[in-house]
């Protein structure tokens, strides 16, 4: 409560300082310096609203880029294939590309598919994941992606 007390005696006396300093104008250069005062206050927060303005789009684009990167992805699924093998076991291949990607993955086999599920809010990470499984030499049957609460849900059937 003292530091309070402090911080608001110190601005009461930067008032009253300011106050004395006006008062021993003019009118016409009390005019010029409150207006200047205004004016540059207007500036700086303008300036501060148009560069976050200018943050907000470029993260918009990005945005969308991988949104249209992961329809992209959707849509040429069945033609993911395999670059090369490794000598893994399809679930093993699964859970070391997790492991990399810092993702929890739930998997389970039936025959030779085996259904992955997997959440994480950013799709870049979520479409890194997809290409390294494919280059792992695993085929990307079928795939959805759900948005829900800044979170992305991926399941996907892969052999």
């Amino acid at each position: 409560m003292k530091a309070f007390t402090g911080i608001k005696n110190l601005f009461d006396q930067k008032v009253e300082a300011v106050s004395q300093y006006l008062q021993s104008l003019s009118v016409r250069e009390r005019v010029m310096v409150v207006f200047t005062a205004i004016f540059l206050t207007v500036v700086i927060i303008g300036s501060a609203l148009w560069k976050m303005h200018s943050l907000a789009d470029q993260q918009q684009t990005r945005l969308n880029e991988l949104k249209d990167l992961t329809v992209w992805m959707q849509s040429n699924a069945a033609t993911m294939k395999p670059a090369n093998d490794l000598d893994l076991t399809p679930a093993d291949k699964i859970q070391r590309t997790a492991q990399q990607q810092g993702l929890a993955v739930s998997s389970q086999q039936s025959g030779e598919q085996i259904q992955i599920v997997a959440e994480h809010q950013n799709y870049a990470v979520l479409a890194n994941f997809l290409m390294q499984l494919s280059q792992m030499g695993l085929s990307i049957q079928k795939m959805e992606m759900v948005s829900n609460n800044n979170q992305i849900k991926l399941s996907a059937t892969v052999e």
